[in-house]
């Protein structure tokens, strides 16, 4: 996939920014199937999973999972700002703040 084009240049916080994406576009499927990502469980169900990849962000699974197969599937895919936050939280190192 291209680079994405929207640059996030600020910190990404987990808690008030990528938490609320996977509440308001994955939660319908992701609710009970790995990685769950209900709110508190969603970082830990991502580590340990091994969906972050911290040294290849691009290569996460979760980033590859949103960006490159488009999930969630229909009218729920995440907007250019979405899948930037998420790669800019990875490329930071995906701490749990």
């Amino acid at each position: 996939m291209d680079p994405i084009e929207v640059e996030i240049t600020d910190p990404v916080s987990f808690s008030e920014q990528i938490e609320p994406i996977f509440q308001n576009k994955c939660i319908g499927c992701h609710a009970s199937t790995s990685p769950v990502l209900t709110t508190g469980n969603a970082y830990n169900s991502l580590i340990d999973g091994n969906f972050i990849n911290t040294t290849v962000p691009e290569s996460s699974k979760l980033y590859e999972k949103v960006a490159i197969e488009g999930h969630p599937e229909g009218n729920n895919t995440l907007s250019a700002t979405e899948l930037a936050l998420i790669l800019k939280w990875i490329q930071d190192g995906a701490e749990n703040n």
